[in-house]
């Protein structure tokens, strides 16, 4: 891996015959009761010590990430856009910093159904903001949330079903990651980077700890599965990882510390 481009908003990184750009959305913060123990209760003050915390919250960035390769450019998705957050939104700037269009994006593939990996799909004006985006990939599971979407009603025609072992385009494919929704999505990249949309919302607490969970989780038993199996399986294969709310710049390697894990984000040297 190489990263061949940085700037404020992206960082683009060489894997072979692929290239990923990191796009972020923006950054925004959430209650620090959204962090939950086994038990299901948020987490008691004293095991929140080393949260990334502004102002008395939880530090969310929220990204998406650009595959691009001969067999096209897959947007994996699309951040918040106007529907969420006001700090959010700022994908299109990240794609004018990375020198990227969006008419470039010929496939768009969803880790899931959430506002923050769906919103942007749709530009201010109701249009489509990937215009030359043949297909749309949203899993099985979710189709019928991504149709009672309003604003989704123009991207209906592009809607493709997605299972586990896909290919959105040549070089990716598919992997199941249940549990944050029914539908959670994670794909692999040249066999060498793991785009684990929110297997992980909060690293400073859920590497080192990785059985803690999330309010927005909508089965948290089998989010945490997801999680252990994944980190797991990155560890042993020696992927890289990449996620919606990972730290600056949003990939890196993962490293067994203890009973837990810790995240060493990729640098340009």
């Amino acid at each position: 891996m190489r990263v061949v481009r940085e700037t404020n908003l992206s960082v683009e990184v060489e894997l072979g015959e692929l290239s990923v750009i990191m796009l972020s959305d923006g950054e925004t913060a959430m209650p620090l009761t959204h962090l939950r123990g086994v038990d299901g209760e948020p987490l008691p003050d004293e095991a929140l010590g080393g949260a990334d915390v502004v102002d008395g919250k939880l530090r969310l960035p929220v990204r998406a990430f650009m595959v691009r390769g001969p067999g096209g450019c897959l947007m994996i998705d699309a951040g918040a856009g106007d529907a969420w957050h006001a700090p959010l939104g700022r994908l299109e700037a990240a794609m004018m910093a990375a020198g990227v269009s969006a008419r470039a994006v010929t496939a768009v593939a969803l880790t899931h159904t959430h506002v923050d990996h769906l919103g942007g799909l749709v530009d201010r004006d109701g249009e489509c903001a990937f215009p030359n985006a043949r297909q749309i990939f949203v899993a099985t599971e979710e189709l019928a949330e991504f149709r009672a979407e309003p604003r989704m009603l123009r991207a209906w025609p592009r809607l493709m079903p997605l299972e586990q072992g896909d290919g959105p385009i040549r070089g990716v494919t598919a992997i199941n990651a249940p549990g944050h929704s029914p539908g959670h999505m994670a794909f692999l990249v040249e066999g060498r980077m793991l785009i684990w949309g929110d297997l992980v919302h909060h690293a400073a607490v859920q590497f080192p700890r990785p059985e803690v969970t999330w309010a927005f989780d909508d089965n948290q038993a089998q989010a945490r599965m997801s999680r252990l199996a994944l980190m797991a399986q990155a560890v042993e294969a020696g992927w890289i990882v990449a996620g919606a709310h990972l730290p600056s710049p949003g990939i890196g390697r993962i490293e067994r510390v203890g009973e837990g894990y810790a995240f060493r984000p990729v640098t340009a040297g």
